[in-house]
């Protein structure tokens, strides 16, 4: 009987290891096309020039977060803006997102609308 349970035991965990090894492969996989996704996104929203990959990524996030604020008539919300963010790199670390925002803020590209974590277009300097 015991030999029986070692064996099933066995297999059990080779199967396990296999089923580790196909995730480890698809996950380098799921990185590499999204790597090349993002080279993509980069050549259509004109960063081909882009030589970062960080610089490109947050370049595309800031890209969608003026996207969505042009697109509605009230402020969004961090998390509003950090959903439409996560489309264009879903590895992006909400810390980094709100780095991305102040410095966009700094900018001037957007302001906070009244409230704590609202954001909206700013007004172009008269």
């Amino acid at each position: 009987m015991d030999d029986n349970l070692t064996y099933f035991e066995k297999r059990l965990t080779r199967e396990l290891e296999d089923i580790e090894a196909r995730i480890r492969e698809l996950e380098d996989e799921r990185r590499a096309l999204s790597r090349q996704l993002s080279k993509a996104r980069a050549e259509r929203e004109g960063l081909k020039f882009t030589t970062r990959k960080n610089s490109a990524n947050r370049v595309l996030a800031e890209n969608a977060v003026l996207q969505a604020l042009r697109g509605t008539m009230k402020p969004l919300s961090t998390q509003e803006l950090y959903r439409q963010a996560r489309l264009t790199n879903f590895d992006l670390k909400e810390t980094t997102f709100r780095s991305y925002l102040h410095r966009m803020k700094k900018r001037g590209d957007i302001r906070t609308a009244g409230h704590v974590g609202r954001w909206e277009i700013a007004q172009p300097k008269q």
